[in-house]
């Protein structure tokens, strides 16, 4: 059966392939390129999917692996906040397609869980110029619409898993990407308050040691607060330990001189 295509709004210049490495480096090349702020890579077929710091990623052909390319005029430290704003754009599609589930939880910085398992995954990349600026910066979604790992060493979820009647990635698609724009203009005109407020009715870990890789260390501990500029503050064994954005996203933003 053939996948129809997928209706964006008209600010979206859709980028259709049929198997890429994947969808983030994929739109990394045409972001170092030149291509167009909107930018929108669906890739099909990943046949090298990572998460951050190359963590394998399934790659089903029915999951939905897609990436928008920005070029935003704002710091890269305020550019870092789009990681929760993504994952709260991921959330509204999966409600959107499903009902309005409790289970449906967000972990600090770019997660997205289904009944405790991992659904969605967010990436952030981009190219930082001597003065500090971006030149550019893609953002990444990896959705498990259709099925998902068993043997990777944590929880992981899928719509149709899960026992959603709907898991179309087309669909997930086209919602995610209005939510997107819509969220980008508040968060341009409102700085992060109105996505930090959607984030925390599903981020609060409270219930529930969890564990963070941080700089290459891992940290066990509780949900305590999300600042306004987006730290985490986590309560662990050894007292509050706050995490930065742009310190946890930096290693994956080259700089050119």
């Amino acid at each position: 059966m053939t996948e129809s295509h997928p209706d964006l709004p008209g600010l979206y210049e859709l980028v259709v392939v049929d198997k890429a490495a994947s969808a983030k480096a994929y739109a990394e090349k045409l972001a170092a390129d030149g291509a167009e702020e909107g930018t929108l890579v669906w890739a099909r077929k990943q046949t090298e999917g990572v998460g951050r710091k190359g963590n394998y990623w399934i790659s089903g052909e029915k999951n939905l692996h897609c990436a928008v390319i920005l070029r935003p005029e704002e710091s890269f430290e305020t550019c870092c906040q789009l990681s929760l704003l993504t994952s709260v754009c991921a959330c509204q599609a999966i409600t959107v397609v499903g009902e309005p589930l409790e289970e449906l939880r967000l972990g600090w910085p770019n997660d997205v869980y289904l009944n405790r398992g991992k659904v969605a995954g967010i990436q952030l990349s981009g190219e930082l110029n001597s003065g500090g600026g971006l030149n550019w910066m893609v953002v990444s979604l990896n959705l498990n619409a259709f099925d998902h790992p068993t043997s990777l060493g944590f929880s992981a979820a899928s719509l149709r898993g899960e026992g959603f009647e709907v898991f179309d990635r087309v669909t997930l698609m086209e919602i995610f990407a209005r939510e997107f724009l819509a969220w980008l203009d508040r968060w341009v005109d409102q700085g992060l308050a109105p996505i930090r407020k959607a984030w925390l009715w599903r981020g609060d870990w409270t219930d529930q040691e969890r564990t963070l890789e941080y700089e290459g260390r891992k940290y066990h501990g509780v949900f305590q607060s999300l600042e306004d500029n987006g730290t985490l503050n986590l309560g662990t064994p050894q007292g509050t330990k706050s995490f930065r954005l742009d310190e946890f996203y930096r290693p994956e933003f080259r700089v050119i001189s």
